[in-house]
């Protein structure tokens, strides 16, 4: 029987999470599993490198930098609160904010911290039929089992 030691939950800070908290902390709570919650901040840096080819008088690659690091701030704040609320004192082991591409970051995580088991929130909308969604990609390349919960 399969056993798993330590469980990724992707939190994006949506209306998704909340949905998703208690199955994870059912699966922990099941296996002895330690929680590492993780919030992906898509780069600023991406958007002004792609668009903006000349510096510029008003250094928007500069302001780009400092928006994300605000929102990294304001992210690791709302993570905190969320843990709080939805997920009290269990087995969280650590809790991180992180800038880059979703799947790739948390792909990433997975590879680095020995993550048995992911537990994210798949939802429908135009953008992910369009585009694909993260939780699609991330099953697609994780080499651990990926439990999305469908939240519609």
């Amino acid at each position: 029987m399969q056993t798993f030691c330590r469980i990724l939950f992707p939190v994006s800070l949506t209306e998704m999470s909340p949905v998703v908290a208690p199955y994870v902390i059912s699966m922990a709570e099941k296996y002895f599993a330690e929680i590492h919650m993780v919030h992906v901040v898509r780069r600023m840096n991406f958007y002004a490198d792609s668009f903006i080819s000349q510096p510029s008088e008003t250094d928007i690659k500069r302001h780009a930098s400092n928006f994300e690091q605000e929102r990294i701030t304001l992210a690791q704040q709302n993570l905190e609160s969320f843990k709080t609320k939805y997920i009290g004192d269990k087995q969280v082991s650590k809790t991180s904010v992180v800038s880059g591409t979703h799947y790739k970051k948390l792909i990433e995580y997975v590879e680095e911290n020995d993550i048995d088991l992911i537990i994210m929130g798949s939802g429908r909308n135009i953008q992910t039929h369009l585009f694909g969604s993260v939780a699609d990609k991330v099953a697609k390349m994780a080499k651990c089992p990926v439990m999305m919960i469908r939240v519609s």
